[in-house]
């Protein structure tokens, strides 16, 4: 089954909003078999609304429709979908009383305005909206369209995922006839056009029915392994050995076998290991605390962390020495392993991380280019009073740099709790 996702909202068209929604939507029925071929956004127009409906049911199975449910005078798709069909609305008391619901749960009058949201469109599955006040719809074996479904969701993307997770993948999950498996290998610390290399000739481990795609990013390149078939087990075997054959080639810059960010899988190793962290920041301005604390339960090893963006303050805070900066400047190895050694004597942690560099776009020289870290990392007697310093370069864009700075050094981080090599 081939699939279309039709987002509706001029606030998608003039970039106000992000579409999150599509892309949870394509990974949802990738995951049962069901191919996303294409995405389409239109603004509040009924015209535009249905000619999009009109194109996709001329190519696609399913239609998959969000947006434009609300009460407001802008929120059309249902009167647009449903003139498009030449039907008629009902009233659906399930869904008016879980609308009237959601009002009391915060103790608020409903609007009268909201008794729009109790009509769904004529002869529709009704999907019941367990986040919010708009209701979803099936509609499917309509005059002239009898194999097409048409899906229409709420565009609040919390609502939608609800409705997607309880309603719409167990509805289509069987009459999927297609498996399809995707894996993906998760790489730092290289380019993607060096990672292709190191692969080599995919056809010596691709089939026919796999792909391979590198999705690069400032932190990283995403490898995804696809599979496709109609046997669950065969799909299965298939992929896992081309993900063996991958794997094999790029060993060293895998991380994880699994879509998580690199903080995400080092405070698990932290955790398991009882072991505590913390840094001390220069060029990255917080943003490695910043990632570490955006995980769930990091407080149980992340102890805190320090931004120390001048002299004055390396020097006050974390005892460098003014005779280190001056001699090889603040930007080198040998200050951030002071700024390491310092974190550690304050803080008590088993790992302390320290950043200093040039993010740009200005303030760089010959010996110091724009781009250029210095990596420093201080471990306690757990971790064998390791004493590590890296020096890495990247490119010229500020932000892109804090980026690779900070994924540097977690990695850093990474390997120093997994006794990898450190240079």
């Amino acid at each position: 089954m081939q699939a279309e996702i039709i987002s509706i909202g001029d606030e998608l068209l003039i970039g106000q909003v992000v579409n999150t929604n599509a892309s949870f939507i394509s990974e949802q029925l990738g995951r049962i078999g069901i191919d996303v071929k294409r995405i389409t956004t239109v603004g509040d127009s009924d015209t535009d609304i249905k000619a999009a409906l009109a194109s996709s049911l001329a190519k696609f199975d399913i239609a998959l429709i969000t947006g434009g449910l609300g009460p407001t005078h802008d929120d059309i798709t249902k009167k647009s979908v449903a003139e498009f069909f030449g039907l008629g609305f009902e009233f659906n008391d399930e869904a008016f009383e879980n609308c009237k619901s959601i009002f009391a749960r915060f103790g608020r009058p409903m609007p009268d305005s909201n008794r729009s949201q109790g009509e769904v469109i004529a002869g529709s599955l009704v999907l019941q909206n367990s986040c919010g006040t708009a209701a979803g719809m099936i509609l499917h074996g309509l005059a002239g369209h009898d194999n097409k479904f048409v899906v229409i969701m709420p565009g609040v993307p919390y609502e939608m995922q609800a409705m997607m997770r309880l309603s719409i993948i167990p509805y289509f999950q069987p009459l999927s006839k297609t498996v399809i498996k995707h894996s993906v290998l998760m790489t730092t610390g290289i380019g993607e056009s060096t990672l292709a290399e190191l692969i080599g000739d995919e056809q010596k481990f691709l089939t026919a029915t796999s792909t391979l795609a590198y999705l690069p990013s400032p932190t990283g390149v995403r490898l995804r392994i696809s599979t496709r078939g109609t046997h669950a087990a065969a799909v299965e075997n298939e992929n896992a050995s081309i993900v063996q054959a991958v794997s094999s080639r790029v060993e060293k810059f895998i991380y994880a076998t699994d879509d998580v960010p690199i903080e995400a899988l080092l405070g698990k190793l932290l955790k398991d290991r009882s072991l505590t962290i913390a840094v001390v920041e220069s060029c990255t301005g917080g943003l490695v605390a910043n990632r570490l604390t955006n995980i769930a339960g990091s407080s149980a090893y992340f102890l805190g962390g320090l931004i120390v963006y001048s002299n004055k303050s390396k020097q006050g805070l974390l005892g460098v020495q003014k005779e280190t900066i001056a001699r090889f400047g603040a930007v080198s190895e040998e200050v951030a392993l002071e700024m390491a050694e310092g974190g550690l004597e304050l803080t008590g942690g088993d790992i302390v991380l320290s950043t200093t560099g040039i993010a740009g776009p200005d303030g760089g020289t010959i010996e110091k280019p724009v781009g250029l870290v210095c990596l420093g990392l201080a471990t306690s007697e757990k971790l064998d009073s390791l004493r590590i310093t890296k020096k890495i370069t990247f490119g010229d864009e500020r932000l892109r740099n804090k980026e690779r700075f900070s994924q540097a050094a977690l990695d850093l981080a990474r390997r120093a709790v997994l006794g990898l090599h450190l240079t």
